[in-house]
């Protein structure tokens, strides 16, 4: 390695441990503890959090409020009880951003990312648009994490 790729490595490792300093982790991983009945357009509370930096996500309300602005990565995985299938959406302030299905099969599961501009207060959140009203429990997980203050 010659002296320039160490001083490029060492001005990049520098930056990485200042940014991670200065911009604190935001990201949230929940699931649901038990198989749920869903209503017309209910949004799912996801109440078995796994983490919560940053405390974005809301239990109570399914909600996932952004601390700061950033570009953020959403995931949700869907299953429907027994061999029905079901079709949620990850809502963006109210308005769907895409939906996520699973297939009409038994242990069939349905799996979407997306990545988004949020405002500071902006909300994410997954409802039931379609299908089935019943979910299986762990198989259900919503996700969100922060990539960048920058957008």
């Amino acid at each position: 390695m010659n002296r320039a790729n160490v001083i490029a490595t060492l001005v990049i490792v520098s930056t990485v441990i200042q940014q991670g300093l200065t911009n604190p982790a935001i990201g949230f991983s929940a699931v649901l503890s038990k198989d749920t009945h869903l209503g017309t357009d209910d949004a799912i509370k996801y109440d078995k959090v796994h983490t919560n930096l940053g405390n974005g996500y809301d239990e109570w309300c399914g909600h996932f409020v952004a601390p700061t602005k950033g570009l953020y990565v959403f995931s949700c995985s869907v299953m429907a009880t027994n061999t029905n299938h079901i079709t949620v959406g990850i809502i963006k302030n109210g308005n769907l951003i895409l939906g996520v299905s699973s297939a009409q099969a038994a242990w069939e599961t349905g799996f979407r990312n997306v990545v988004l501009a949020m405002d500071k207060g902006d909300r994410v959140w997954v409802k039931r648009l379609a299908h089935d009203r019943n979910i299986q429990g762990l198989y259900n997980s919503f996700s969100g994490y922060l990539i960048s203050t920058e957008t």
